[in-house]
């Protein structure tokens, strides 16, 4: 599959100072497409054949619920998306009711488990699932594709950096032997191993002294940098970026 270049994104979220920069790149990109959905597209027919094919995960309808813009469009593409739902489920339930008076055979037990299945797979489809992980595969790509060209020096930038989450990591890895090849990626895994030490290493550190502050022995001890260490290790260690009110 072939992804479009989007540098700009990449670099701003490489100035700033961030333990994962695709944790960054998919909480705005997230943030993006909730509006999106909530926006004029609301009453584009084909976003909504698109919304009463697939709906969204738990998560996203929260996440739409939440943000508290257009509970009307919210409430009118949720009308129609179990409308679709309802008439998907129709005909094997009109057969289980049906199967389900002839008494407890096996037959019955299977269609019960293929409902229950249909039933699970309307819950974890989603539009914006989908077009998420698109989009953090074309940013992936776009990191891979900076470090091959060392496009403005970005192989250092990359280098400074606190490498990923434990959550993105493994996608660019995996992405790598396809973009790089020969001493490009032998350096690039040496880069980005190096800092993930170094990342999670400090981190530790910081934990640690975070812990220690509540001792009261330690009140008037600086913070340092662990005040906020609670929030980036929980961040490396599930790629969910953790705010204080």
């Amino acid at each position: 599959m072939k992804y479009e270049l989007e540098t700009i994104p990449i670099w701003d979220t490489y100035e700033e100072d961030h333990e994962c920069p695709l944790c960054i790149l998919e909480q705005k990109a997230e943030q993006g497409y909730i509006d999106f959905y909530l926006g004029s597209s609301v009453m584009n027919p084909e976003t909504r054949v698109e919304v009463n094919k697939k709906g969204f995960c738990p998560g996203h309808f929260s996440r739409l619920f939440a943000s508290r813009k257009n509970r009307h469009g919210l409430g009118l593409i949720s009308h129609t998306h179990m409308k679709a739902r309802a008439a998907s489920l129709e005909g094997i339930e009109k057969r289980l009711i049906a199967r389900s008076r002839f008494g407890r055979g096996e037959s019955l037990k299977k269609m019960a488990i293929d409902y229950s299945r249909l039933l699970a797979s309307g819950n974890t489809s989603c539009m914006i699932c989908d077009r998420l992980d698109y989009t953090l595969k074309r940013y992936t790509f776009t990191i891979l594709y900076l470090w091959k060209k060392d496009d403005q020096g970005f192989r250092r930038k990359y280098s400074e950096s606190k490498g990923f989450c434990t959550c993105h990591l493994p996608g660019i890895l995996a992405m790598a032997p396809d973009v790089l090849s020969g001493s490009t990626y032998a350096d690039w895994i040496k880069a980005t191993v190096e800092n993930q030490q170094k990342s999670m290493e400090r981190l530790e550190k910081e934990i640690f002294w975070y812990t220690q502050k509540f001792d009261y022995q330690n009140n008037d001890k600086p913070w340092g940098t662990s005040k906020d260490a609670l929030n980036r290790v929980i961040q490396k260690l599930t790629g969910i970026i953790q705010r204080d009110e």
